[in-house]
């Protein structure tokens, strides 16, 4: 009886151990994230939808602390997913959720921590949101949500010489675009669509891609 107590304790503290551990990682990638107070970056945004021609367009960038964050077009017109903010990795932190360990996972030939994120508030939007941390950086390289209202949201970040403030140089974010209106300003393009949905699985007709490019960020 005292050994299979002894046992038991001892799994509990390594449970308990591997949970602060996991916290502990969450916790260092929001405060390199959280001294930026603000940002303004340039960039070019490219957005794909099977049916749509959607221009390359010049965009700034403009977050504030602590989740504001705003993607402006210079020229033509931009498509903006309505679930852009979830590229926001800061908004995404400053919520209040419960961390589950879900171990390691190989993507990209890199060795990335994957924690799960489950809202506390039942009023929140995001049903589940899934990280993948380098631990040696400290920053997250690829990221799902899901969310109640619009889908789920899937973002892989690459990064370069902003590394240092957790900034990303490149962000490629994949949304669920069937319920999505037409903006003005942009043409229908079924034939190109209809040629290539003869190759590809008909669910994709329904995604969406947004890839953003960095060119320069002013950081306060």
């Amino acid at each position: 009886m005292k050994y299979t107590t002894i046992i038991f304790s001892t799994i509990l503290i390594g449970i308990h151990s591997h949970a602060q551990d996991v916290n502990t990682l969450i916790k260092q990638v929001k405060n390199k994230l959280d001294n930026v107070n603000s940002y303004i970056a340039t960039g070019s945004m490219k957005t794909s939808i099977a049916y749509l021609k959607i221009p390359i367009a010049k965009v700034n960038i403009q977050y504030k602390k602590p989740n504001d964050l705003i993607i402006k077009s210079n020229n033509g017109v931009t498509f903006v997913p309505k679930g852009v903010d979830a590229i926001s990795l800061q908004k995404l932190f400053s919520s209040e959720f419960t961390a589950i360990d879900g171990g390691t996972e190989m993507i990209k030939q890199k060795k990335l921590r994957t924690v799960r994120l489950l809202p506390t508030s039942q009023q929140s939007n995001i049903v589940l949101s899934t990280v993948y941390i380098n631990e040696s950086d400290l920053v997250v390289e690829k990221s799902s949500t899901t969310t109640k209202d619009d889908g789920t949201y899937e973002m892989e970040m690459q990064y370069g010489k902003y590394i240092q403030f957790g900034l990303p140089d490149r962000i490629v974010f994949t949304f669920n675009a069937k319920d999505y209106k037409i903006p003005k300003g942009l043409t229908l393009d079924f034939d190109n669509a209809s040629s290539r949905n003869q190759k590809i699985d008909k669910t994709m007709l329904n995604k969406g891609r947004a890839e953003i490019v960095f060119q320069q960020y002013t950081i306060n």
